[in-house]
């Protein structure tokens, strides 16, 4: 499966299932199809999608944050 029909399938998922605009880590988890301990990993590496921390133990993330993500992350194949 190529990258660009796993993201066409993301896109298709995201407009027939609504996901709420700011989400919790275990919830964008979910929305990327990874574990919430591959998103803490990432924040610890400063990596990853953009978030919001209001508080030291509150993490949120936009949903058109992990779409960007996702889109800035494509590799075509060679």
């Amino acid at each position: 499966m190529s990258a660009e029909s796993i993201i066409s399938e993301l896109r298709a998922a995201i407009e027939t299932h609504q996901h709420p605009q700011i989400m919790t880590p275990q919830q964008a988890a979910d929305f990327l199809g990874v574990s919430d301990y591959y998103l803490l990993d990432l924040r610890k590496k400063g990596a990853g999608p953009t978030y919001s921390q209001p508080g030291s133990k509150i993490v949120r993330y936009q949903r058109d944050d992990l779409v960007a993500w996702l889109n800035e992350n494509l590799v075509t194949a060679k």
